[in-house]
């Protein structure tokens, strides 16, 4: 009877062992997955599922590493996995539908996140995603609808405001548009993106002050961000501040040498300063990096620099 007692006690202590170990194996996935360190992510999951092959928290997370990997048949296979184990698994049906938006799925993601919303009415990256992929497809109001939503449940989420403001751009809408793009540098003053989409709004608008101003505040919260370097420098040529337009694209060309747009777009402010020989410079580098020149450009270069 004591043997007995006994191996019940080693067995139960060998099922806690395990347990505890699948545990601490999902626990690593996912902390390798804030570190974006992908591949070991992958790596710690797949150790999970071997020792627990109905562990669906470890399929659809290894299926959002997969995701960020750029592996999307093993993504998918992944987050169906984790369906299939668990049908009411809102998360799997989530990075499901974000696997088939970038494989160009459209319909698939909106039937995934449908599903997802249904399970969970209250799921504010459902509404936001299917709000990304309504607009994908130009069902403009609905993703509206969508984005409104996911607002209405987390009202202090900066970056939703951002997302819904992208839609009343494409609708048109820019007083709306930047009435959501105020609340989200409002809510977070760091918000980078909200500023460099302003920005491109009020330089659509001609307002190139107040361009200038939110594409200079995006670099000041990232002093990487190229496509706001660009935009100011574009505001710069626009408003004849060639000088101030040529430092901004050196820093883009500083940062990614081999962008061929900011040459070319350099070569227009070194034409504005009537330095040809540098413009010319960064022509040939523009047409060496497959870029295009803008024939009208060539041919006023031409004239300006005697060269014909």
């Amino acid at each position: 009877m004591k043997t007995l007692i006994l191996m019940s006690i080693l067995f139960l202590g060998a099922v806690s062992v395990q347990a505890q170990t699948v545990k601490e194996l999902n626990d690593q996935g996912l902390a390798y997955l804030k570190q974006n360190n992908f591949p070991s992510a992958v790596d710690a999951f797949t150790k999970a599922i071997n020792a627990d092959h109905n562990n669906s928290e470890a399929y659809a997370d290894r299926g959002l590493a997969y995701i960020k990997l750029g592996d999307l048949t093993s993504a998918i296979s992944d987050t169906t996995q984790a369906i299939e184990i668990n049908p009411k698994f809102v998360a799997a049906y989530n990075n499901r539908g974000t696997a088939y938006i970038i494989q160009g799925n459209v319909k698939g993601a909106i039937a995934d996140y449908d599903k997802a919303i249904e399970l969970n009415p209250k799921n504010v990256s459902a509404y936001a995603n299917r709000g990304r992929a309504l607009m994908s497809e130009g069902s403009l109001a609905d993703s509206i609808t969508d984005y409104s939503k996911a607002i209405e449940i987390r009202p202090n989420t900066d970056s939703l405001y951002v997302d819904r403001s992208i839609v009343y751009v494409k609708k048109g809408d820019l007083a709306l548009a930047i009435a959501d793009l105020n609340k989200a540098v409002d809510i977070n003053p760091k918000q980078s993106v909200a500023y460099t989409v302003r920005g491109t709004i009020y330089y659509n608008q001609g307002n190139f002050v107040a361009a200038i101003a939110d594409f200079s505040q995006a670099i000041v919260i990232d002093p990487k961000d190229t496509k706001s370097y660009m935009s100011r420098a574009l505001t710069f040529l626009r408003g004849n501040h060639a000088n101030e337009a040529v430092t901004d694209l050196s820093k883009v060309l500083e940062i990614n040498p081999n962008d061929p747009s900011a040459y070319f777009n350099r070569a227009v402010g070194y034409y504005q300063l009537k330095q040809y020989d540098k413009a010319w410079a960064d022509v040939h580098k523009t047409q060496g990096l497959g870029g295009a020149v803008n024939p009208d450009f060539m041919a006023a270069l031409k004239s300006a620099s005697g060269n014909k």
